[in-house]
């Protein structure tokens, strides 16, 4: 029984749009590996089994709160992996 978690495409999306604008230390993949990590564990999952439950999911993560907590998320990993990078 396959599932995925929707959250991950958001973050996904809003972490490429918004990288180069994010205060950290390094821009390296390592460092954006984290933050997306780091981000994924901070928000809650959206997990879906099918092509109907993805879509109404995503529709929920495109307001502007969720867009909003997405990014404060991302925000804050960034300033964690800035501050002990790992490589």
């Amino acid at each position: 029984m396959p599932v995925h978690n929707v959250m991950e495409e958001a973050v996904k999306d809003l972490l490429e749009k918004h990288w180069r604008n994010l205060s950290v230390s390094c821009h390296c993949e390592t460092c954006k590996a984290d933050v997306f990590a780091l981000s994924l564990n901070r928000l809650k999952p959206h997990y879906v089994r099918d092509q109907s439950g993805s879509m109404y999911a995503k529709a929920n993560l495109m307001t502007t709160q969720a867009r909003a907590t997405i990014l404060t998320a991302i925000t804050e990993s960034a300033k964690v992996v800035s501050a002990y990078p790992h490589h």
